[in-house]
């Protein structure tokens, strides 16, 4: 055999190490510029946010694979464990794709790489919502499940749109003596026990919920209702967000424990009048994303709605196939 042949790049498991991530550093910064670019510092600290701190580290030991040509990295696809719930609301391990490049010269390696993510999911839900239009393609090839639609409801904030819920008979939400409403995830205890979800979800944990809002990748707002014990029976997670030009607040993530969506209203009208953080200028509107077949703003007083194309794609285990999935914004690695 001769030797000055060029050995093909090799695919190997990505072992997660100090070295290893000063290693990959390098190559992300090449691979992603503009819109989600980082520096050095900032991809250390996204390594961090998803295998170190991270809550549901150990439900899944992967942490991605890479694409090394002569000892050189020129691919990578990783993933950020997670958990979801089955229908009966027992945990199950899952995996987030995300930071999926390779090197213009090896794409032809791309493929093989998507493949060992396929073969991740014989036992686990992985879900992908920033997926580029070939991934898209691969995923819907091996038979994962798109989510491309969801609507947008837009609600006034402030004195108008108190005009507007006293005009179309939209009471709000009357106090509790033993529940209130608090913007700290770390006052949360526990989640309220809840209905059998009927729902393949993401699982929800007080340490789950501090660590998603503390994202080093976007801002994250919270609200939620607790009980004097700090037990969670409903949140919003907000983001800021332009709207053709115009600021608002979109929230990304939902939940309630409640058989009604009473307390998710609540938590719209307090948003309303009272803004997250203390350092933004006035947001007129809040933006509430309903999927297909789940619209928990029912009763709101909407204005106005619109459709918006979206990538969420998940693929199920045999054993959950026929659970059918509740969406939110805030799934996969967007934001994270």
């Amino acid at each position: 055999m001769r030797r000055d042949l060029q050995m093909p790049a090799q695919i190997s498991p990505f072992q997660d190490s100090p070295s290893a991530r000063a290693e990959l550093v390098p190559f992300l910064m090449r691979q992603f510029q503009g819109e989600g670019a980082c520096d050095a510092d900032q991809w250390l600290r996204r390594l961090a946010y998803w295998w170190d701190e991270n809550p549901f580290a150990d439900a899944h030991p992967c942490r991605g694979w890479l694409l090394r040509d002569a000892g050189v990295v020129v691919g990578f696809l990783g993933v950020i464990p997670t958990l979801y719930e089955d229908a009966c609301g027992t945990p199950v391990p899952g995996l987030i794709a995300t930071s999926w490049a390779v090197a213009e010269a090896h794409r032809h390696a791309a493929l093989p790489m998507g493949m060992m993510l396929q073969r991740a999911g014989r036992d686990c839900v992985m879900v992908d919502s920033t997926p580029s239009p070939e991934v898209r393609r691969l995923l819907q090839h091996w038979g994962w499940t798109a989510q491309t639609q969801v609507r947008h409801s837009l609600v006034w904030r402030g004195a108008l749109g108190g005009i507007l819920a006293g005009i179309g008979g939209h009471a709000p939400w009357p106090p509790r003596a033993d529940r209130r409403i608090v913007s700290d995830p770390r006052l949360v205890t526990r989640i309220a026990p809840a209905p059998t979800p009927g729902r393949l979800q993401k699982h929800v944990t007080p340490g789950y919920l501090s660590w998603y809002v503390k994202s080093p990748m976007r801002e994250h707002h919270f609200l939620a209702v607790i009980d004097t014990g700090g037990a969670l029976s409903s949140y919003l997670v907000m983001t800021r967000r332009s709207l053709r030009g115009i600021p608002s607040w979109m929230v990304v993530d939902w939940f309630t424990t409640e058989s009604t969506h009473e307390e998710l209203h609540a938590l719209v009208f307090h948003l309303m009048d009272h803004s997250p953080g203390a350092q933004h200028a006035w947001r007129p509107f809040i933006s509430l994303p309903s999927f297909p077949d789940d619209d928990p703003w029912k009763g709101l007083p909407v204005f106005f709605s619109r459709e918006e194309a979206v990538c969420h794609h998940h693929w199920i285990p045999s054993c959950l196939a026929a659970s059918p999935v509740r969406h939110v914004i805030g799934e996969g690695d967007w934001g994270l």
